[in-house]
C-alpha cells in the first residue's frame, strides 16, 4: 500500500530542492562564447532511486537511509521528479545538498513491522545535453585566479595525489613542447591513454597506476587528474552509472571559465561528450555527516538501529519510459 498523500505533499518540495540547483541558469539557454563549450541535442532517460527493505523475521526500527542523486547543472542536464513510491511506513522524506553539487535523498522509517516489506523508489526525468569543444581552443588558459567554487579541485583526494614530485616531473616532461594550454591539457590526456594500459582489477589511485603502467578505468580517470592538479590545472571526476570520466578547466581571456569533459577509458573524446547517462556526482573528495573519511564517490547508507536484520535491495536503475 502506498502512501497517496505523502506523495502528493512530498512532490513539490522535491521538485523545487532539485530545481534550485540550477536554476540560475536556464536549462537549454546557448553560451555565447566562443571559448564555452557548445550543447547539442539533449536526450530524455528515467533513472529510479531509492530502497526496498523487507522484514521477513522480526520488525525494524529507526531506519534511515541516504542516497545521492542526479541535480540539475546549468545547461547540461535537467532533473524532473517524475515518479515517487512510498510505502506507509515511510515517515519523512526529504533532500539535503552538500558542497560541489551533492544532492542527497534522506528516508526515514520509525519501524517496518515482521512479514512487511517497505519501499521508497523516486523516479527522476534527466535530461542529458550532448557538449561539443569550443570554437577558439587557442586562448584559453590556466591561471591563478579561480573562482573559489573551482580552486577545491586543484587539491588532494582520495587516491588523487596533488603534491607529487614524480606526477609532477612526468607531467612536465610531457607537456613541455605544447603550444598553448588547451594543447598541454589534450598531451596528458593522450600520453594517459596511449602508456597506461586499461585492466580490470581494484583501485590503485594516481601514483600507483603510474608506477605500475596499467590500472582500471577510475585510475586512469585519477592519473589524467592528478597529473592537471600537479599542473595547477582543475579536474574533477564525473560519476555517472557505471562508469567515470573526467573534466579540466581553463579560462577564456576575459576570465569566464569552462569545465570541458574528456573519456580516459572508452572512446577518444576530448573536451566533448556524447554519454547521455545521468550525472550522479561531479567531484572525488565528499564529506557527508554519515562517514568520518572523505569519500571518493557517495554511496547508499542505511542504519537501522532496531529489531532483526532485514532485507535489503537497493534500486539505481534505468527505468523504461
Amino acid at each position: 500500500m502506498q502512501r497517496q498523500s505523502l506523495q502528493r505533499r512530498q512532490f513539490l518540495m522535491s521538485t523545487a530542492a532539485i530545481g534550485a540547483l540550477g536554476s540560475h541558469l536556464a536549462f537549454g539557454q546557448q553560451p555565447v562564447s566562443e571559448f564555452a563549450p557548445q550543447y547539442g541535442d539533449g536526450v530524455k532517460r528515467l533513472w529510479k532511486v531509492g530502497l526496498t527493505l523487507a522484514a521477513p523475521t522480526g520488525f525494524c526500527a529507526n531506519v534511515y537511509f541516504t542516497a545521492n542523486v542526479p541535480a540539475n547543472w546549468k545547461a547540461e542536464q535537467e532533473v524532473k521528479v517524475a515518479n515517487e513510491q512510498f510505502t506507509r511506513h515511510v515517515a519523512q522524506y526529504k533532500y539535503r545538498d552538500g558542497l560541489y553539487g551533492l544532492k542527497q535523498m534522506l528516508v526515514f522509517m520509525p519501524q517496518v513491522p515482521a512479514r512487511h516489506t517497505a519501499m521508497a523508489h523516486v523516479t527522476y526525468e534527466v535530461e542529458r545535453k550532448t557538449v561539443q569543444t569550443p570554437q577558439n581552443k587557442k586562448a584559453l588558459k590556466v591561471t591563478p585566479n579561480l573562482p573559489r567554487d573551482v580552486r577545491f579541485f586543484v587539491g588532494i583526494s582520495p587516491l588523487i595525489e596533488n603534491r607529487n614530485a614524480l606526477l609532477l616531473k612526468k607531467a612536465n616532461e610531457i607537456t613541455s613542447q605544447a603550444e598553448n594550454d588547451w594543447e598541454r591539457v589534450e598531451l596528458l590526456y593522450d600520453w594517459v591513454r596511449e602508456n597506461i594500459t586499461y585492466q580490470n582489477g581494484s583501485r590503485k589511485g594516481a601514483l600507483a597506476t603510474l608506477r605500475a603502467g596499467f590500472g582500471e578505468k577510475e585510475d586512469l580517470t585519477s592519473l589524467f587528474i592528478a597529473f592537471c592538479r600537479n599542473l595547477k590545472i582543475p579536474a574533477r571526476t564525473v560519476w555517472v552509472p557505471d562508469h567515470n570520466y573526467a573534466e579540466f578547466f581553463l579560462q577564456s581571456p576575459d576570465g569566464q571559465g569552462f569545465w570541458f569533459p574528456c573519456e580516459l577509458s572508452g572512446r577518444r573524446s576530448f573536451g566533448e561528450m556524447s554519454d547521455n547517462r545521468p550525472m550522479l556526482l561531479r567531484g572525488d573528495n565528499f564529506k557527508v555527516p554519515e562517514k568520518q573519511e572523505p569519500q571518493r564517490y557517495v554511496a547508499e547508507h542505511l542504519k537501522i538501529k532496531g529489531g532483526s536484520k532485514p532485507q535489503v535491495r537497493f534500486i539505481r536503475e534505468f527505468v523504461q519510459s
